[in-house]
């Protein structure tokens, strides 16, 4: 505690002491803290993004921001005790809400509605009380299964048994591989992807036979953020050959 020393000016031979007190606490201070890995959300459904603060403290009547880190642009803006939905991207108008029942223990949640591929990042919490602010970045990752591989063949001049396996609708990229009747995976003639307006990607995968001794074929196709997988069977019989229906596997 500082002193500051003062004469006395009724007696100049003494000095009296006054006690000047400091307080370290900052009003309004606090941190924002959100979760640490990334949260996961199936496309066309709901996202919740939380934050909080640290220490707990209602925050009712604090400015909250959602905004995505790059470009910098607003999701959802709470000031003055009410929403603003006004001042957000034109994409997300409609789309959020924020979850307040918790508000009073400095709890918030940003929900998304129907959610796109394009919801997909980094977004920034920042809560503002005064000119004291604090902030925290959550990563949102949305998925999508896509169909279940489905199987067209062709006969070359030579031949060989050319395999295509196609399948629609996945988001992120998935992974697409061809597995022996062993579950090794075989090398693929090919491998292509597209991506249409949704966002979604649609793969293409082939397989040149030179041998009649595979017999059992299937081609796999993984999503890398739900660690799902769809596969389908190919079975060859002599000189024949037929799909056969494999359940969907969990990786």
């Amino acid at each position: 505690m500082p002193v500051l020393i003062k004469p006395n000016t009724t007696n100049p031979t003494k000095q009296t002491k006054t006690f000047i007190t400091y307080s370290d606490h900052q009003s309004g201070s606090f941190q924002v803290q959100g979760p640490h890995e990334p949260m996961v959300a199936m496309l066309g459904g709901e996202a919740e993004l939380p934050c909080s603060l640290e220490p707990h403290q209602n925050i009712k009547y604090m400015k909250i921001s959602w905004t995505r880190t790059l470009p910098s642009q607003v999701v959802h803006l709470y000031e003055d005790g009410r929403d603003k939905p006004e001042k957000a991207m034109e994409e997300y108008l409609g789309r959020t809400k924020l979850v307040k029942n918790a508000m009073h223990k400095g709890i918030v949640i940003l929900r998304i509605l129907n959610v796109q591929t394009s919801d997909s990042g980094q977004y920034r919490c920042v809560i503002q009380h005064g000119s004291f602010y604090s902030d925290a970045v959550i990563e949102l990752k949305v998925a999508a299964l896509g169909s279940r591989p489905q199987f067209h063949m062709e006969v070359t001049k030579s031949w060989e048994l050319l395999l295509v396996c196609k399948s629609e609708g996945w988001f992120p990229q998935p992974k697409v591989q061809w597995m022996d009747s062993e579950g090794g995976e075989i090398p693929a003639e090919s491998k292509t992807h597209t991506q249409d307006k949704a966002g979604l990607f649609h793969v293409t995968t082939s397989l040149l036979l030179r041998e009649a001794s595979q017999k059992n074929l299937t081609c796999s196709v993984w999503d890398p953020v739900l660690n799902q997988k769809k596969e389908e069977q190919f079975f060859i019989a002599g000189q024949f050959f037929s799909p056969l229906t494999v359940p969907t596997k969990w990786a």
